[in-house]
């Protein structure tokens, strides 16, 4: 049938579709994706196999293999997508769960209260899908106050201080995140100290989330993807990844802080054992950890704080008597964490051997600050 005379064309639905696919797939962005993600294909075809993840960690990895072979449409909402790593969704924040806003704004003055202040408050980025609750002018979720809360301890331990007072004498803080996840910390420390060298060492399969996201949110940020071969890390970089398995690449001129948060108690003894040593061997003068002493479910480690303790003395930060991952009643006041002991002493049932979760798994997760041991 033939279109009358004067009649527009209509537009094939279909093929514009793939049109304006194909545009998307020629932006920066979307090129950045395509190197982080043949820079991951290359270090998991090259891993070691004493460098495997903890069955956790397998099974977790497993979840999201799609991101291999994204499309644009998925890049542009990377954050949707790092649930896998953090278990927020943004389903959450969506119109309609507006009931959870007091106790998230309650949980904001209690942290107020302890800090004195916002000044550690990064939001939550828009970009890439970054979501949240509009709270005072700030985009807030579960991730935002725990780097907040983070910030605070380090704050606390005169740890942040120290570091400051290094970038403002033109210094060059190094800090490694050991487990950066989906990049969302890295995003929040760079912006208060912009500063510093920013390392990060993961399972590869996570740095196509904190790899890009970081590239994207820093445009202009020096960014050393590393492989074993390749050029040497370039220690002025703005951010720098290695895989897990790279480890011994990592030999920063300096180290001023290693931390990792919620994945020691993910891993195997012999894997925390081993980054702990690292960053002792290095020289850090700090390792801060936010973990339980174990996941209950994990089965191949008995206690986060006492392999902190072979070569870091371990003092518990007191932030609030509430652990990040839950909210407060609406209205509720601050309540100050009391320090508890730092697990160096084992309990009957840490003891019983890894089989069963340690008791002291239950007391939750914990703000420590390691300080080096002048001896092991």
């Amino acid at each position: 049938m033939k279109r009358p005379e004067g009649h527009p064309a209509v537009e094939d639905p279909v093929a514009a579709f793939e049109a304006a696919l194909a545009e998307r797939r020629a932006t920066p962005l979307y090129l950045r994706y395509r190197e982080i993600r043949d820079w991951v294909l290359r270090l998991t075809s090259a891993e070691a196999p004493e460098g495997t993840p903890s069955a956790y960690w397998r099974e977790e990895l497993a979840g999201f293999g799609y991101m291999l072979d994204a499309s644009p449409l998925i890049v542009e909402k990377l954050r949707h997508h790092s649930y896998h790593l953090t278990g927020l969704k943004v389903y959450d924040y969506r119109t309609g769960k507006d009931d959870r806003i007091p106790a998230f704004a309650a949980k904001m003055a209690m942290l107020e209260t302890v800090a004195g202040g916002r000044d550690l408050l990064v939001p939550e980025a828009t970009e890439l899908g970054g979501f949240g609750f509009e709270i005072d002018g700030a985009l807030v979720n579960i991730d935002t106050l725990k780097f907040w809360e983070v910030l605070i301890a380090l704050d606390k331990a005169a740890v942040l201080g120290g570091l400051r007072e290094a970038e403002a004498a033109g210094e060059r803080p190094v800090v490694w995140e050991i487990g950066a996840g989906w990049g969302g910390f890295a995003r929040v420390f760079k912006t208060l100290l912009p500063g510093a060298t920013y390392v990060v060492v993961d399972l590869p399969e996570t740095m196509l989330f904190s790899a890009l996201y970081l590239g994207h949110l820093f445009p202009k940020a020096k960014i050393h993807l590393h492989a074993p071969g390749g050029p040497a890390p370039d220690w002025t970089a703005d951010f720098l990844f290695f895989a897990h398995t790279d480890l011994e690449a990592v030999r920063p001129p300096r180290l001023d802080l290693a931390l990792n948060m919620v994945s020691f108690q993910e891993m195997t003894a012999a894997q925390v054992r081993g980054y702990v040593d690292a960053a002792w061997e290095r020289g850090a003068p700090y390792l801060y950890s936010l973990n339980r002493e174990r996941s209950p479910y994990n089965t191949e480690l008995e206690s986060v704080s006492e392999i902190l303790a072979e070569r870091f003395w371990p003092h518990e930060i007191p932030v609030l008597d509430l652990p990040y991952t839950r909210l407060p009643e609406p209205g509720a006041t601050q309540r100050l964490a009391k320090a508890r002991d730092a697990g160096r002493k084992k309990t009957k049932t840490a003891r019983e051997g890894p089989g069963k979760p340690a008791a002291k798994t239950a007391r939750g997760y914990r703000h420590v600050v390691g300080w080096r041991k002048s001896e092991p």
